[in-house]
C-alpha cells in the first residue's frame, strides 16, 4: 500500500510491519497470526486484507460482522503480482498498480541481464539450523534461485519448507550456502562460517561461497521481490 501512494488509507496494521519508516505511525491491531478483532472493528475499516495463514478463527468473525476480507495469496511470483494488482484494485489505484509491477519487471530484467551467460551453481538455502529448515519447491525464492541460474538442492523434497538431515545437505555438495539463521555482522572468518566451518571439504565451504544473511527484502514477497532477486 506504501509503495502505491496509499499509505494514507491504512488505518491499522500488524506488530511485524517494520517497513518502510512511515509505517511506525499506523495503528496495531494485533499480530500477524493473531488479528485482533476488536480493534479492527473499531477502526471501521472498507476492506481487511490478510495473508495466510493468518487466523482462520478471526477472519470468519470479522466477516460474520459484515467486514470485507480479502485474503491474497504471495507464496510464488506470479501470486504476488496478483496479490498487488488485487490490492491496487481495493486502493482503487489500479494504475499505480500497474506502474509498480512495470518497475518491478524492469529491475528484474536488469538483474537477469547481468547473469547471460554465468554458470549454474548447486545452491542450498536455509532459514533454521535446529532443525535445518531449507527453501524448497513451490515458492518464490526457489523461483528466484533457479531465475539466478542457481539448483536448488532441496527442491528434490518436493516441500516448500522441507526439514533436512545434514546428512542430507552435505551429500548434495552445495556450491553456494544462503544461511539466513546466520548472522552477518561478525568480524571473525571462522564466526561467519558458523557451522559450516565443520566442513571444509563442502564446494561452498572451500570457495568461500557460505553467505549468513537473514534479509526482509529477500524473505518478504512484495514490491522489494527485484531486490531480493539481486541479493540471490
Amino acid at each position: 500500500l506504501f509503495a502505491l501512494g496509499a499509505e494514507k488509507q491504512l488505518v491499522g496494521v500488524c506488530t511485524f510491519c517494520d517497513f518502510p519508516q512511515g509505517v511506525e505511525r499506523i495503528e496495531r491491531v494485533g499480530s500477524y497470526a493473531a488479528p485482533n478483532v476488536e480493534a479492527i472493528i473499531a477502526k471501521a475499516p472498507d476492506v481487511v486484507i490478510g495473508v495466510p495463514p493468518n487466523s482462520p478463527e478471526a477472519i470468519a468473525a470479522l466477516r460474520r460482522m459484515g467486514v470485507r476480507v480479502i485474503i491474497v495469496q504471495v507464496d510464488t511470483i506470479a501470486q504476488v503480482e496478483t496479490a498487488i494488482r488485487t490490492i491496487a484494485h481495493e486502493a482503487r489505484r489500479e494504475s499505480k498498480g500497474e506502474q509498480l509491477l512495470a518497475s518491478m519487471h524492469q529491475k528484474m530484467a536488469a538483474v537477469q541481464d547481468r547473469l547471460d551467460g554465468a554458470e549454474s551453481r548447486r545452491v542450498l538455502m536455509l532459514v533454521g539450523q535446529n532443525p535445518l529448515i531449507a527453501v524448497g519447491s513451490g515458492i518464490f525464492l526457489n523461483e528466484l534461485i533457479s531465475m539466478a541460474h542457481g539448483v536448488n538442492i532441496a527442491s528434490v523434497t518436493g516441500l516448500p519448507w522441507p526439514h533436512l538431515s545434514l546428512e542430507f545437505a552435505i551429500a548434495n555438495l552445495p556450491e553456494v550456502i544462503i544461511d539466513g539463521s546466520m548472522g552477518s555482522e561478525e568480524k571473525n572468518k571462522e564466526q561467519q562460517l558458523g557451522m559450516w566451518r565443520n566442513f571444509p571439504e563442502l564446494p561452498a565451504v572451500r570457495e568461500k561461497r557460505v553467505y549468513g544473511h537473514l534479509s526482509y527484502s529477500l524473505l518478504r514477497p512484495g514490491p522489494r521481490l527485484p531486490d531480493g532477486f539481486e541479493e540471490i
